[in-house]
C-alpha cells in the first residue's frame, strides 16, 4: 500500500545543510531542528513520515523513532569519509534496525532526486521471488559477486549472498556496479550501479549467508554524448526561460562553483524590468550569498539540461529572491530524439509481459519516436524498474502488430487527484525502442508528421508533375539544365524523386496542402552519409510568408533528419540574392554560431555548358592524375589544420570515407547512383591543388550541387597555383563530357572565380550554406519558430515577387 509522505523532520546540527535538505523537499511540510533532543519533543507532539538525521548516536535515536513514530522512514545522512558514522550504522544495521543512507557531499538537485527516489521506493509495490530463478552478477571494486535474488521492487531488491562474506564488507551506501538481473539465463533487468542500504547476516537451513538490502536509480541516463551548447541571444534566453515556467520546470540555485549548498526557488516567475528581465522567488533555505554576487542557475526540461550564471539582485528576510536573468544558458541533450503525442486518429498500444511478474499487459503510448516511448503504470502494484529489458508487441494505428524490444531508461511519478491513504502510484515509463523494421518506422514517422501538422503530408507518392507546376509558379530558380520553358520536366528527375523519397531512409519530400490545394512543398536528402540536406522549399505565390507554411515545412524537414538516429549533420543552402532565407537562416547562423559544431561558408556557383567547346588557354598545364588514399589523408588534415571538423565529418571527407564507397552503396541499393572522384596537382611536397568531383543520378539536388566540383588549395601565393587550378577544373570538365552531363559545375571559393571565368565558366550568383550539428536542432527549431511567432504579430511583407529558397 502506498504512503503518502507529507510531515518530514530534519535533524542536523549546520544550519546551512538543514536548509539543504529542506529545500530538497519543496512540495513537503518540512520541520528543521539542531539536535536529536528536539526532535524528540517534536515526535512526542506528531510524528513524522520521514526523519532525516545525521549518524551519530544512531542506535539510540532509532529506539526513540521506533517508540514515537515506528511507521517513520528513516534516512541518515553520512560522509564516506566518516569512519566513525559508517561503523555506528554498521552497529545499527547489525541490530536489526531498517534505514537509509545519504552521501553528506550530494548536491542539491541530486539531493532531491534521491530523496524522492527513496520516498517512492517506501511507497512502491514489492515482489517475493523464488530465488533459485534469479540470479544476480554485481561488481564491487571490480571484484565479480554472483547472488540470489529474494524480493525485488521498482526502486530496489534484497539479495542472498553465499559464502563467507561479512556484513563490514558492504557498508552502508557502498556502489554495486553494472548489477544485472537473470531469470533462467535471460536477462530481465540491468542497471550501472546499485548502493546497499543495509548488510546483514541471515541463516536458513543451508547455513549463514549475507542479506544486501539495496536501492538503484529511478533513470539509467548515460552522459551527454556531446559538450554542451551555448545558448547566446538574449531573446532565445527568455524564451526558454518562459517555457521552463510555463512547465514547471525546478529552478536550482547555487554560489558559482560552489555545489555545496544549492537551493530550489519556489513560485518562481519572470519579471520584466529596463534593460532585460529578473526572475523572482522564494527558498526557505539560506544561501550564502551577498548582493551583486553571481550565482549557478540550473533546471531540466523536455530531455535537457540547461545552466546559466546570473547576478543576485536583491533578497528578503522571508527568503524571497531576486535574480538577473543569465547571460547564456548551456544545453545538454539527455534524449536523443524528439518524442510526439499521437493525434486521436493515430493511437498505438504497447502490450507486454511484465519484466519480473510475467503478467500480461496493455498500455496506450503516451508518447514515442522512432527510438523510444513511455507509456504510464501503478507503481504500488506493478513492479518495472528502471533498466528493466522487455519484449514487447506494439499495435499501430492500422490495426497490425509489430515485435520490439523495449529498455525501459527512466520511471518518474505523476501528479495524481487520489486523497490520502488510497494505493494508486502512478508512475511514466520512458523506455528505448530497437528492433522495428523500416516499414514500421514509416508508419511512426507519419504519425510524427500528422501531429506537427494536420496540412502536411508525405510527398513521395504526389506526381512529380505537380510539384514542378508548384515550383514553376513559385519562380524557383532551377539549374539551367532544366529550365521551365522546356516543357514537361524530364522524365529522370520524376524516377529520381520517387526513388529517393519513397525510402525514408534517402531522403523526405513533405507538401502543404489546404482547402486551396498545394500550397508548399519541401525535400531534404541524405547528401552525405551523416547528413541531411534542406532543399527545394518552394511556396505557392500569394502565400504569405508568416501563414506558417515555410515555418512548418522546414521544421519538419529538420526534425525527420533528427530521426535518422546516425544522421549528425543538417545543412541549409540558399542563394545570397534571395532575401528571405538569405536574411532569417543567415541570422540563426550567426545567432547560433557554435565553434565545432557549425560551420558558415559562402561560394560562388559556376556553370560551364558542355555544347560547345571550352576557350584555348594556350599554355602547357601541369599533369592530373587520380587521387589515391595517401591524398585522402593530407584532404583530412588539411581541412582538419583550417579548423573545418565539421566540414570533414559531414562531407564525408575522413580518410577512409572519401571515396563514398559506404555511401555509394546505400544509394545503389535503391537503383541510384552516388560517388566522388578525386583530382590531384602534385607540388614539391605535396598537393598543390585538389578537385574533389561529386557524382550522382540527375535530379538529386535540382541545382545538381552533387554533381559539382570543390577545389582546395593549399597555398594560393605559389607560383603554380594558378596553373594547378586551371588543370583541375579542365580535368573535371573532361569529366563531366565523359559522364554526358549537359554542363560542367563548380562550386568555388572567390578567389578562384577569375580563374574559372578565364576557362569560359558562368558566375550564376553567390551562395551560402550552414552546417550544424544535432544537437543543436531543436535551439535552431525554437528560435525559427521565434521568427515566425514575431512575423506573425507583424504587418505580412508581400513575397509575391520573390522567389523561394533551395
Amino acid at each position: 500500500m502506498s504512503v503518502p509522505i507529507r510531515d518530514v523532520l530534519v535533524v542536523h546540527p549546520n544550519a546551512g545543510r538543514r536548509a539543504a535538505l529542506a529545500s530538497a523537499l519543496p512540495w513537503h511540510r518540512v520541520v528543521t531542528v539542531e539536535s536529536k533532543l528536539e526532535a524528540a519533543d517534536q515526535m512526542a507532539n506528531a510524528a513524522p513520515s520521514l526523519i532525516i538525521a545525521p549518524p551519530d548516536d544512531a542506535r539510540l535515536f532509532l529506539r526513540q523513532v521506533a517508540h514515537s513514530a515506528p511507521n517513520a522512514l528513516r534516512v541518515f545522512v553520512c560522509s564516506k569519509s566518516d569512519p566513525v558514522g559508517l561503523a555506528e550504522l554498521m552497529r545499527s544495521a547489525a541490530e536489526g534496525h531498517v534505514f537509509s543512507v545519504l552521501d553528506e557531499g550530494l548536491s542539491g538537485p541530486e539531493l532531491g532526486r534521491t530523496l524522492s527516489h527513496l520516498l517512492q521506493h517506501y511507497g512502491s509495490a514489492n515482489l517475493a521471488l523464488p530465488s533459485a530463478s534469479y540470479t544476480v552478477h554485481f561488481l564491487m571494486d571490480e571484484r565479480p559477486y554472483v547472488a540470489r535474488c529474494l524480493q525485488i521492487g521498482n526502486f530496489g531488491a534484497s539479495l542472498l549472498l553465499s559464502g563467507d562474506h561479512t556484513p563490514s564488507a558492504f557498508p552502508p551506501n557502498a556502489a554495486l556496479e553494472v548489477l544485472r538481473i537473470e531469470r533462467a539465463g535471460h536477462l530481465v533487468f540491468q542497471t550501472p550501479w546499485a548502493h546497499v542500504q543495509r548488510a546483514q547476516q541471515v541463516q536458513d537451513p543451508f547455513g549463514i549467508h549475507l542479506q544486501l538490502d539495496l536501492s538503484w536509480a529511478t533513470a539509467t541516463y548515460p552522459p551527454p554524448p556531446v559538450p554542451g551548447v551555448t545558448m547566446e541571444e538574449p531573446a532565445e534566453v527568455a524564451a526558454t526561460l518562459r517555457k521552463a515556467l510555463r512547465r514547471e520546470a525546478i529552478m536550482w540555485l547555487q554560489r558559482a562553483n560552489d555545489s555545496s549548498i544549492q537551493l530550489c526557488l519556489e513560485s518562481p516567475s519572470m519579471k520584466a524590468v529596463e534593460g532585460g528581465g529578473v526572475l523572482e522567488g522564494h527558498s526557505s533555505g539560506l544561501l550564502e550569498a551577498l548582493i551583486g554576487d553571481e550565482l549557478d542557475l540550473f533546471f531540466e526540461m523536455g530531455g535537457q539540461s540547461y545552466s546559466g550564471v546570473c547576478v543576485l539582485l536583491a533578497r528578503s528576510a522571508d527568503g524571497g529572491m531576486t535574480v538577473g536573468l543569465p547571460r547564456s544558458l548551456v544545453i545538454r541533450n539527455w534524449r536523443s530524439l524528439p518524442r510526439f503525442k499521437p493525434v486521436p486518429g493515430q493511437r498505438f498500444l504497447l502490450s507486454f509481459a511484465a519484466p519480473v511478474t510475467g503478467q500480461l499487459t496493455t498500455r496506450p503510448v503516451e508518447d514515442l519516436s522512432v527510438g523510444g516511448l513511455s507509456f504510464s503504470f501503478d507503481a504500488s502494484d506493478e513492479i518495472i524498474p528502471a533498466g528493466s529489458r522487455i519484449d514487447a508487441t506494439l499495435l499501430l494505428p492500422d490495426g497490425h502488430s509489430a515485435d520490439c524490444q523495449l529498455e525501459v531508461r527512466s520511471i518518474q511519478a505523476l501528479a495524481t487527484d487520489s486523497r490520502e491513504g488510497s494505493s494508486l502510484r502512478p508512475f511514466r515509463a520512458g523506455a528505448r525502442l530497437s528492433g522495428l523494421t523500416q516499414d514500421v518506422r514509416d508508419i511512426i514517422l507519419q504519425a510524427f508528421v500528422a501531429a506537427r501538422c494536420q496540412y502536411v503530408a508525405e510527398g513521395a507518392d504526389v506526381p512529380f508533375d505537380k510539384l514542378w507546376q508548384l515550383m514553376e509558379e513559385a519562380r524557383y530558380r532551377f539549374h539551367p539544365d532544366y529550365p521551365f520553358s522546356a516543357g514537361p520536366p524530364p522524365a529522370v528527375l520524376g524516377d529520381t524523386h520517387h526513388k529517393v523519397y519513397s525510402t525514408g531512409d534517402l531522403g523526405r519530400s513533405l507538401v502543404y496542402s489546404s482547402d486551396k490545394g498545394l500550397q508548399g512543398q519541401i525535400a531534404a536528402l541524405r547528401i552525405h552519409s551523416r547528413t541531411w540536406l534542406v532543399q527545394h522549399l518552394a511556396v505557392r505565390p500569394g502565400v504569405r510568408r508568416n501563414e506558417q507554411v515555410s515555418y512548418e515545412l522546414s521544421n519538419l524537414a529538420v526534425e525527420l533528419g533528427e530521426v535518422q538516429q546516425d544522421i549528425e549533420f543538417v545543412r541549409y543552402s540558399w542563394r545570397k540574392d534571395n532575401r528571405w532565407p538569405s536574411r532569417r537562416i543567415g541570422w540563426l547562423a550567426r545567432a547560433l554560431e557554435t565553434p565545432g559544431l557549425s560551420f558558415l561558408r559562402h561560394f560562388a556557383y559556376m556553370r560551364l555548358p558542355l555544347n560547345q567547346e571550352p576557350p584555348t588557354l594556350g599554355r602547357t598545364l601541369p599533369r592530373v592524375r587520380e587521387g589515391v588514399r595517401t591524398d585522402f589523408v593530407w584532404i583530412e588534415l588539411h581541412l582538419r589544420d583550417r579548423g573545418q571538423l565539421v566540414r570533414v565529418l559531414s562531407e564525408d571527407l575522413l580518410t577512409d570515407e572519401v571515396d563514398l564507397k559506404a555511401l555509394r552503396e546505400r544509394y545503389k541499393a535503391h537503383g541510384l547512383h552516388r560517388n566522388r572522384r578525386v583530382f590531384v596537382v602534385d607540388g614539391e611536397f605535396g598537393p598543390l591543388a585538389v578537385a574533389l568531383c561529386e557524382e550522382s543520378t540527375p535530379g538529386l539536388n535540382l541545382l545538381e550541387k552533387t554533381n559539382a566540383f570543390w577545389l582546395l588549395v593549399p597555398r594560393r601565393d605559389h607560383p603554380q597555383a594558378r596553373d594547378a587550378v586551371l588543370a583541375l577544373v579542365q580535368r573535371c570538365v573532361e569529366h563531366a563530357r565523359e559522364r554526358g552531363r549537359p554542363s560542367a559545375i563548380g562550386l568555388v571559393d572567390e578567389e578562384d572565380i577569375e580563374l574559372l571565368t578565364e576557362a569560359g565558366f558562368e558566375n550564376l550568383g553567390r551562395f551560402s550554406e550552414w552546417i550544424f550539428h544535432r544537437s543543436m536542432i531543436r535551439r535552431v527549431c525554437e528560435l525559427w519558430r521565434s521568427v515566425f511567432e514575431r512575423l506573425s504579430g507583424a504587418p505580412a511583407p508581400d513575397w509575391s515577387g520573390e522567389e523561394s529558397g533551395e
